[in-house]
């Protein structure tokens, strides 16, 4: 017996005995979205947009595509195809007798290897993977066409937190250590890994978007096939660094791989406690701010309010991560964000790294008798001051205006904004926690 069929936006399929998350929808906008303004990028192009779907499950995603998102032909793949009732094929039917899709049931890596030989490559490839998104991050590459889009997932959120090691390094050739930003952490650490097998391939990558889903504790990363050669050395060097971390006041900073035993002597606050180190990750921003943009203008015409709202916040975002944010003052804008081409994402690594939890800071207002002001006026306060500041979607929590963060690439150290905070908020000293930030005592310095 058929069980009823399950809608999402303007498609309807079944699901049978398959595990469906409704609340995953806006992964799947986002990829639609990525596809339509990719689609309306190329233009009257002769060639027919081609998706490559390596895991469609019950192939929601290869509808959306097909229906959505202006894809001619999806390639809906799934390991488990001829196993029970499985409804992709019921799903798919109307499109397989129309020749707009095709169906097969392999490993997804054989199917990016037998695109490598035979020269046969796509579009969009979607790889909705478990775990670290390993292999997908190296191999899915031989299938993605030049200027195309690799659509990678990874759920492990506690390897990419800390809490495994053996699997970061595994995964992502790197170390991962705990802090406040550690789901951001986990996006740099899975685009600094697709970068980097792009480029030991002879490939340029550079990322799109980069999305924390909290509710699945997935991280979804859209990458572009920039060209095909590899990316100069130091290009290599300047996007791929560590991460430190003090762990008297939160301040990160980066630390190229070639540095890492003059750690602490890069540091920019002025304290001597330990410091974490995690990575290589990637260190440039995270989204392209033209292309997102692109795709909220495409969401909210077509009235997705959530997927609008995101994109907002993910180009709010880019602009800090460029260090090109609005604001008056000296230092409104750090770094020359330039890169070759429309949106390329490839200017210097000048802006904000990773955010500072605006709970961390509060700690430290605290001491002088002072409060947050409501997250917005904050960043408008901020922006005022001569500081780029956003909010962060991987934190964001509605109705709590403490604990969405800040970010500040303009002297970005939190001593900094926090005595500025304290000046405008009328405070006569600013007081810093020590080194256990869970302690009450602390350090006063008289402005």
């Amino acid at each position: 017996m058929l069980l009823p069929a399950i809608t999402e936006r303007s498609v309807s399929f079944q699901v049978g005995e398959l595990f469906y998350r409704p609340a995953s929808r806006i992964i799947r906008d986002l990829g639609v979205l990525a596809l339509a303004v990719y689609s309306a990028q190329r233009g009257s192009e002769s060639e027919s947009v081609r998706v490559l779907d390596a895991m469609s499950g019950s192939g929601v995603r290869s509808l959306r595509y097909l229906e959505e998102a202006r894809a001619e032909f999806v390639h809906a793949n799934d390991l488990m195809l001829n196993y029970g009732d499985h409804p992709l094929r019921r799903n798919l039917e109307p499109h397989l007798k129309a020749k707009r899709a095709v169906l097969t049931a392999q490993n997804a890596v054989d199917l990016y290897m037998e695109a490598h030989l035979s020269g046969e490559r796509y579009d969009l490839v979607d790889c909705d993977a478990f775990g670290t998104g390993q292999p997908h991050t190296a191999d899915a590459w031989w299938a993605v066409k030049h200027g195309g889009l690799l659509y990678l997932c990874a759920t492990d959120s506690l390897a990419t937190a800390g809490a495994n090691p053996a699997k970061a390094y595994v995964g992502y050739g790197a170390v991962a250590k705990y802090m406040p930003a550690c789901n951001e952490v986990g996006l740099r650490l899975l685009v600094g890994t697709s970068f980097r097998e792009a480029a030991a391939r002879g490939l340029h990558a550079q990322p799109l978007f980069a999305f924390f889903h909290r509710p699945s504790s997935s991280f979804r990363v859209m990458m572009r096939l920039r060209e095909l050669k590899a990316p100069k050395s130091t290009l290599v060097e300047r996007r791929l660094q560590h991460v430190a971390r003090c762990a008297e006041c939160g301040e990160h900073w980066r630390v190229p791989s070639t540095r890492l035993g003059e750690a602490h002597t890069l540091r920019r606050c002025e304290h001597t406690a330990d410091a974490s180190l995690a990575g290589p990750m990637w260190v440039g921003p995270i989204h392209d701010g033209e292309f997102v943009s692109d795709m909220a203008a495409e969401a909210a015409r077509r009235g997705w309010a959530e997927a609008a709202e995101l994109l907002g916040l993910m180009e709010a975002e880019a602009s800090a991560q460029e260090g090109s944010g609005v604001g008056s003052g000296v230092g409104s804008r750090v770094g020359s964000g330039v890169g070759s081409g429309v949106g390329s994402g490839e200017g210097d690594a000048h802006g904000a790294l990773l955010f500072y939890h605006l709970g961390e800071v509060q700690r430290s207002l605290a001491f002088a008798g002072l409060r947050l002001p409501p997250i917005d006026a904050l960043i408008k306060m901020l922006h005022g001051g001569g500081y780029t500041a956003a909010r962060s979607h991987t934190e964001k929590k509605a109705n709590e205006p403490l604990s969405p963060i800040c970010r500040t690439p303009f002297l970005p150290y939190p001593t900094d904004f926090i005595l500025f905070l304290s000046l405008s908020l009328g405070a006569h000293h600013i007081c810093k926690p020590r080194r256990n930030q869970h302690s009450r005592s602390s350090d006063c310095r008289r402005s």
